[in-house]
């Protein structure tokens, strides 16, 4: 199986796949320099050298746009359903709301069953997930404090770090959890357990962005 690949190295191979994908052909090197805002095409055939090397692309040194991708590279995929479109911002759609599905490399994905998620909203841009961005999310029913999950609130998904709140002089053994924004705008979601129809869906482990 081809080895684990960098975030870059991730975003290169994609972007070569894409292009044979829509146009036929292979991207250059200036073309990949340019894509990639790399100003020394040494710093792109570096990285092609590690594709090489890892198994994912095979390249003809005599042609231009002699850039290939490796068959074992290409089949070793997986489908995983597209589900929803979870608001970065306020939960407003149902997680079970199948929309498709989405390929990816098996070395992009971590062990376990995941999923994918589309998002709407700008709650979580301080952690990098934007309008439009696709997040990948293993399927999970815990989370240690800080991470970022996939939360169903009343048949509801939402997208925010995972937080348990201290309730002052609390024995009622409730357990309450704070679901935080990364945006100063957004005001955190308290979730009394006790009160609400709450889960976990899942951790978010990836992010998917295209290109406009």
């Amino acid at each position: 199986m081809p080895e684990k690949l960098t975030s870059r190295q991730r975003s290169i191979l994609e972007y070569i796949r894409n292009s044979i994908q829509d146009n036929g052909r292979s991207p250059t090197i200036r073309e990949m320099c340019h894509k990639f805002k790399i100003s020394s095409t040494n710093g792109i055939r570096d990285h092609l050298k590690a594709l090489i090397n890892k198994g994912y692309l095979e390249k003809d040194s005599m042609i231009s746009r002699g850039i290939r991708l490796v068959e074992r590279a290409v089949t070793h995929a997986v489908t995983l359903p597209l589900v929803g479109s979870a608001p970065a911002g306020y939960p407003l759609t149902a997680i079970e709301n199948y929309e498709g599905e989405i390929a990816l490399d098996t070395s992009f994905l971590p062990s376990g069953e995941s999923f994918t998620l589309n998002v709407r909203g700008d709650s979580m841009k301080n952690a990098g997930i934007v309008d439009g961005d696709i997040v990948i999310v293993r399927k999970q029913e815990k989370a240690e404090v800080g991470e970022i999950v996939v939360a169903v609130i009343d048949n509801e998904a939402t997208i925010k770090r995972f937080f348990y709140e201290k309730t002052s002089g609390d024995k009622s053994g409730q357990t309450t959890i704070r679901l935080q924004p990364e945006n100063a705008s957004y005001d955190p979601i308290i979730v009394n357990t006790n009160k609400s129809d709450f889960y976990i869906a899942g951790k978010v482990v990836g992010l998917l962005r295209r290109i406009r």
